[in-house]
């Protein structure tokens, strides 16, 4: 059941990034985050009313502290992960933000005791060096002994930190509450977040110099809800150290479609940490 859930919140979460990045090229990540967050929320919202028969008020405001953590990190990860897509490759940003699992699954071994096997460590040495090798020039390292990330690393790397500590919180609060209500009650913070932001700093909330892309927001919204669904599902009734590093491998579907739509060129020590990273998600969830 984990294992299934993963996967299908990596299929949506590759999807729905390879749409953002398209999107984020076009309008102001915060925009766009905006609008996907929102139309995500009134899926959960529909599905709340359709299946929900009961609310335990009291139990959920103990909570809230804990959702407002998760609901800030989601911001800023997204914020950070939405900026670089918008600069960078989406084949090295995504595959760099996707190593949320990889922190996900250390968390999980120290707070919650769950324990790693040995495929997992070697899992976790294939992430580093693949985040490394897919996010340096290596040839500039050697001839120049200077270390500079590629444009988009450091906002990937700022969103993994993001998604990997919030994702974990959320991963814990399902084992409590269930798997629905944390990921609509956190999504309503970060909605509310976001208009404070957009608000105060004098932002449109639709575009008025570009046509509005309502089609492509509402599935981008959808499948990232989607995501979050069986992610949460998948969390509440197994191991986060099993179920976060298969959904955080959406980063092979993002790229797939980068490479068909997007006719992206990689070097080859990119492509070779790429890999790297692909196969310790893969390692890291056997």
């Amino acid at each position: 059941m984990g294992i299934f859930m993963g996967l299908s919140a990596m299929v949506f979460w590759g999807v729905a990034i390879f749409l953002a990045a398209i999107a984020n090229r076009k309008f102001e990540n915060v925009v766009v985050l905006f609008w996907m967050q929102f139309f995500g929320f009134l899926l959960g919202v529909v599905y709340f009313f359709y299946s929900l028969r009961s609310l335990n008020i009291n139990l959920i405001s103990l909570y809230i502290p804990h959702l407002i953590v998760i609901a800030l990190l989601q911001l800023f990860a997204y914020l950070s992960f939405y900026k670089g897509l918008k600069k960078g490759q989406v084949s090295l940003v995504s595959s760099v933000g996707a190593s949320w699992g990889l922190l996900a699954a250390i968390l999980g071994v120290i707070f919650l005791k769950e324990s790693l096997k040995i495929n997992q460590i070697i899992a976790i040495i294939f992430l580093i060096v693949g985040i490394i090798l897919a996010s340096t020039n290596v040839k500039e390292i050697i001839n120049d002994r200077k270390v500079k990330l590629l444009i988009g690393v450091k906002e990937g790397l700022m969103a993994m930190v993001g998604w990997g500590i919030s994702l974990f919180l959320l991963a814990s609060l399902t084992k409590v509450i269930g798997w629905f209500l944390p990921s609509l009650i956190f999504r309503f913070l970060l909605l509310l977040f976001l208009t404070i932001y957009i608000m105060i700093s004098k932002k449109d909330f639709v575009p008025k110099k570009v046509r509005f892309p309502l089609w492509l927001l509402l599935f981008i919204g959808i499948f990232d809800m989607l995501a979050f669904f069986t992610f949460s599902i998948g969390t509440s009734g197994s191991y986060a150290s099993i179920v976060a590093p298969i959904g955080s491998a959406y980063a092979l579907v993002t790229i797939v479609l980068a490479q068909i739509f997007l006719k992206e060129k990689i070097k080859f020590n990119q492509a070779i940490g790429i890999c790297g990273i692909i196969i310790g998600l893969v390692l890291i969830s056997i």
